[in-house]
């Protein structure tokens, strides 16, 4: 499934889930769920991305998302949170006796709906891998049991005898408990209690499971749609908050932008900052300089019209002393003897004087990933280095970075990664490249060079774009001007595959959307995208959508112009 499929996919979830869940304020992208800007775990395993939003199946899809939708509206988060436990597989198992107990409710005036949801678990059910572990079976049975007493079983002969001697393990333990979840379908504290002692109960099986067969609960996180915080059994140290709404996560305000989310780094070691001038040699940059320069002078734009437009947004006036010996103003103290001397004169009055100046700084931030490298990374290159110079003539200061990575893969992170045995959910591995072309303080004349290196492609790998977009935020917010504006050029969502295969495909987009938003919520630089082909407001509050398949015309740079007027207060 493509981005742009994925992304049609997200907005139409999060429009059902709004409308039948009755919760104006969700959203739905990144595979994540959110209301007011809270991320909202998903723990139910067959609520999962490739049944819903990276499933081209429509009648599949809207089934996942009707049952995320149902969870939001038969549920209370505070109730949810005041009885969570703390320990990971218990908190998984209640998470999913909450989430039947929701489906179970579905009224028969939205007949549609329960078929929908029931469509949804029985393919889950075909596709399920959680039973190659003996954790996994455990939740898989203990689904099946209680689907089966507050919905309906699902007679299939293939489930029957998978979780058949299982089933018969765990019920004279579970018995209990499960008995007296129906009663309490319909309230939630009293549904509370048994759920509570079903899910310490399976925790604690799975605690005693025998070494042969234990998996590392963080392993199951991994098999689950929930968030990488959830493989630390004590939330006290993740990033879980257990109010507001059920397993919702959030982020204190001092939290760090690297971890938000519970992002996490194996390595960082092989990490480097350099100099976009120490990429390639001197002879290769002043070709790469002429070859820019050529692309540049046959645009239809100049720096000098574009100058003249950014100063109408950015440009202001600045006191910059008096003006005495004027015939009206302010009386000047220094020309009162004068007045007394000759009550006649006029030339005793002072005026403000003003200086132009541009107190802005303006960040580009571009993807130097492999899929940049058709066409479009030298389109984006003359668009930047002809903003770089117009903001330069306007009195603005501007800063152009890049990020990619050293090596495809992984490289040495992953290498150190598997000769410690791969751990789980080990966070980023990759070998991270952040480039300077332009710094803020250096005028555009003399990074002139250093900027057309960007019209090679051979140190173009892979994309990290939440931690490139800390990293050019931490700069900007060293930065003396009060208006900061960053706008990132990309081409979609982020992509390293050493780290998508170890933690799971949501892991690098997830951090991607929580640091947009914590930067958009705390204003201190206002953030804006560019992106190439894919759309990405789902993830970025602002951002343009561009087709850079031709010459520029001075529609790009409107573009763009958007986005820098938009953010000035």
């Amino acid at each position: 499934m493509t981005t742009a499929e994925r992304r049609r996919n997200e907005r139409n979830g999060a429009a059902i889930i709004r409308a039948l869940g009755k919760s104006p304020a969700a959203e739905y992208r990144a595979r994540q769920l959110q209301v007011d800007d809270t991320s909202i775990p998903i723990a139910t395993p067959y609520l999962l991305p490739d049944l819903g939003v990276d499933s081209a199946d429509d009648e599949l899809a809207r089934g996942v998302f009707d049952a995320i939708a149902v969870r939001l509206r038969f549920s209370d988060g505070a109730i949810f949170a005041e009885h969570e436990p703390t320990d990971l597989v218990a908190r998984i198992v209640f998470d999913m006796l909450e989430q039947l107990r929701c489906e179970s409710l579905i009224p028969d005036s939205l007949e549609g709906t329960r078929q929908n949801v029931d469509r949804a678990f029985r393919t889950w059910c075909q596709r399920e891998k959680l039973s190659s572990t003996a954790i996994g079976m455990l939740i898989f049975t203990v689904m099946q049991m209680v689907r089966a007493r507050l919905i309906a079983p699902i007679h299939d002969e293939l489930i029957e005898d998978q979780i058949e001697s299982t089933r018969a393990l765990i019920s004279p333990i579970i018995g209990v408990a499960l008995k007296g979840l129906r009663g309490h379908r319909e309230d939630q504290v009293a549904f509370a209690v048994p759920a509570l002692s079903l899910a310490e109960a399976i925790s604690d099986m799975a605690s005693e499971s025998s070494a042969d067969h234990v998996v590392e609960p963080t392993q199951v996180v991994a098999a689950l749609f929930v968030p990488p915080e959830w493989g630390d059994d004590d939330p006290a140290e993740g990033d879980l908050s257990l109010s507001g709404v059920p397993g919702a996560s959030s982020v204190a305000d001092g939290e760090d932008l690297d971890s938000v989310g519970g992002y996490r780094v194996y390595t960082t070691a092989q990490d480097v900052v350099v100099q976009g001038r120490d990429l390639y040699r001197t002879e290769q940059l002043r070709e790469l300089r002429v070859a820019l320069d050529e692309q540049i002078a046959a645009q239809s734009v100049s720096a000098f019209t574009l100058a003249r437009r950014l100063q109408q947004i950015f440009v202001g006036r600045s006191e910059d002393g008096w003006r005495s010996g004027l015939e009206d103003g302010f009386l000047d103290p220094a020309r009162l003897g004068q007045a007394v001397a000759n009550p006649g004169g006029r030339n005793i009055f002072r005026q403000q004087r003003y200086r132009t100046v541009a107190p802005a700084v303006v960040s580009f931030l571009i993807d130097n990933s492999g899929s940049m490298k058709r066409q479009r990374h030298q389109s984006v290159t003359v668009l930047v280095d002809t903003l770089a110079r117009a903001l330069d003539l306007a009195g603005a200061t501007s800063e152009i970075l890049g990020f990619t990575t050293n090596a495809w893969n992984g490289g040495e992170a992953l290498r150190e990664w598997r000769r410690d045995g791969e751990p789980t959910a080990p966070g980023r591995l990759a070998e991270r490249s952040h480039i300077i072309y332009k710094d803020a303080d250096t005028a555009w004349k003399r990074a002139r060079y250093s900027v057309a290196a960007m019209m090679k492609t051979q140190h173009f790998r892979e994309g990290i774009d939440g931690e490139a977009i800390v990293w050019a935020y931490e700069r900007l917010l060293l930065r003396p001007e009060p208006y900061k504006v960053l706008i990132v050029f990309s081409d979609g969502a982020p992509m390293e595959a050493a780290t998508i295969n170890a933690n799971g495909e949501a892991f690098l987009e997830s951090h991607l959307r929580n640091v947009a938003h914590r930067i958009e919520r705390q204003g201190h630089v206002h953030l804006g995208a560019a992106t190439i082909d894919q759309s990405v407001d789902m993830v970025f509050a602002r951002s343009v959508q561009m087709e850079l398949s031709g010459t520029l015309s001075l529609g790009e740079y409107a573009l763009i112009e958007r986005l820098l007027t938009g953010t000035r207060t």
